[in-house]
């Protein structure tokens, strides 16, 4: 039998927009939580805030210790950590509780007094309790590092007790991507389409033998919340961490119920964690929803960068200055930018397919959400289980649909490159001929020009017609021909 159920609870996204909400529920105890204002005095500090906001105390500590980090405003600046259990438990260690003037509105405690810790003095703290918090701060410690924590605190004067642990998550080494140069040093870059459909120009990645991207490992001290939960085991970090904690603090002499191992359930009640499950999943496909709506602007805007190439507008100038060319490039080349008009209005079914992907998510999302809230109050369980497996089934069929449609979007941004470039070097030598061809008319007839002098190409047209007029009418009519014997 136990005592309680074991508590550890993980948050890995705070951004610098999050960090003012969280000081302020930290420093004047506002929020969403039940403060008693009588009790705040007997909150216990392991690291206090010693900056006016949390804000500032963040950025004190990258700076003090020599911390390299991205500042930006999608950065995941801080990471979080609560432990605690149930009031059962607390009351196994010695703690004493009282009815409070608020009754539970769910579950099967519905109207019911809300227990709150019964404490008028320090004395009212039992030394068990605060052992129970010190072990588990040291066990914090460990994990991330003393130098790395921000703020840690027991919390007496909320319905329930508990460590408030935040930190910033570093890692001794990073993997950096290797970018191709040139002879002189410099980062290659080539032209893509970014997600609003304008142009930009990517650096080119350097591969291996065997078309791998090349990577290099630089050590330090970096802010990098990703790789220090790969550092910690990836996917099953957090499992891991539960099982360590628990044969951590058993060892200790608590007796906490860990949860369901094999499910890799980590922590809380299980109606508790399966909120939490749908919270993630929700969380998964609201990502997956941007995703999809992040292709479609890519593919709208490759299709209106195609629809750019008027092949007849772009080349009549050229064939309007050049005086006996060949068509058969040129003609080549007008076929394939008609082939590629044709390509576009297959894209349009592409899009109107992932709109459909996008309604389905969003109905998705929505039934999710109406499940959670079925589960926060206490119902539908059991009927819950049977369509996160349906919904987990269909969402792996459409990331494969996605997967697939992100693969028809790489082939289709190589394709316009592989226009684009054909189209440049083209129009780059017909120019080059044309030049060429009105130079050597213009010192045909005496009119020569210097390496770099400009040539007025309707005076040219005007001397090649003439010139064309001499060979192509009777002998008998030369009034206006230019002589060329020059």
């Amino acid at each position: 039998m136990y005592d309680g159920n074991q508590v550890l609870r993980f948050e890995t996204k705070y951004k610098v927009n999050d960090l003012g909400g969280i000081g302020i529920e930290l420093v004047q105890r506002k929020g969403t939580g039940n403060y008693d204002k009588d009790r705040t005095i007997f909150n216990y500090s392991y690291v206090p805030l010693s900056k006016p906001t949390l804000q500032e105390q963040v950025y004190s500590k990258l700076k003090d210790n020599k911390i390299y980090y991205n500042d930006g405003k999608n950065t995941n600046l801080l990471n979080g950590a609560i432990v605690t259990s149930g009031k059962e438990f607390f009351k196994s260690l010695g703690m004493k509780f009282k009815e409070s003037n608020r009754t539970h509105q769910v579950g099967k405690d519905k109207g019911k007094p809300i227990l709150v810790p019964d404490i008028k003095s320090k004395e009212d703290i039992p030394k068990k309790v605060m052992d129970f918090f010190d072990d588990s701060y040291k066990f914090l410690e460990e994990l991330v590092g003393k130098d790395n924590i921000v703020y840690a605190e027991i919390h007496f004067d909320e319905d329930t007790p508990h460590l408030q642990f935040y930190f910033i998550p570093v890692v001794d080494e990073v993997k950096r991507k290797v970018f191709k140069t040139d002879t002189n040093g410099n980062i290659i870059y080539r032209e893509g389409i970014d997600k609003k459909g304008n142009k930009k120009m990517y650096p080119v990645q350097k591969k291996d033998k065997d078309g791998k991207n090349i990577f290099k490992v630089e050590k330090g001290k970096f802010l990098n919340c990703d790789q220090f939960w790969k550092t910690l085991g990836g996917k099953t970090s957090y499992a891991k961490i539960q099982d360590d904690y628990n044969k951590f603090i058993t060892e200790k002499g608590y007796n906490l119920f860990r949860g369901n191992i094999g499910d890799n359930k980590h922590h809380k009640t299980k109606a508790q964690k399966e909120i939490e499950d749908l919270n993630e999943q929700i969380s998964e496909m609201k990502i997956e929803f941007e995703k999809n709506k992040r292709l479609n602007e890519i593919e709208l805007g490759t299709t209106k960068e195609i629809s750019k190439i008027d092949s007849n507008t772009v080349l009549n100038p050229v064939k309007r200055k050049v005086i006996g060319y060949k068509d058969e490039d040129i003609n080549n080349l007008i076929d394939y930018s008609k082939n590629m008009q044709k390509q576009n209005s297959n894209n349009k079914n592409v899009i109107k397919q992932k709109n459909v992907i996008i309604e389905e998510l969003t109905d998705k999302v929505k039934n999710l959400q109406t499940e959670n809230s079925k589960l926060k109050d206490g119902r539908a369980i059991k009927e819950r289980d049977i369509k996160i497996q349906e919904q987990q089934q269909t969402i792996s069929k459409q990331k494969s649909i996605i997967k697939e449609k992100n693969s028809i979007i790489e082939k289709l941004e190589e394709k316009v490159n592989e226009i684009q470039e054909t189209f440049n070097n083209f129009k780059e030598k017909m120019f080059n001929f044309c030049d060429k061809i009105c130079r050597a008319l213009g010192h045909k007839i005496g009119i020569h020009f210097s390496k770099n002098s400009e040539i007025n190409y309707d005076d040219m047209e005007y001397y090649a017609n003439g010139v064309n007029r001499k060979y192509e009418r009777p002998e008998k009519d030369k009034s206006d021909d230019f002589d060329i014997s020059r």
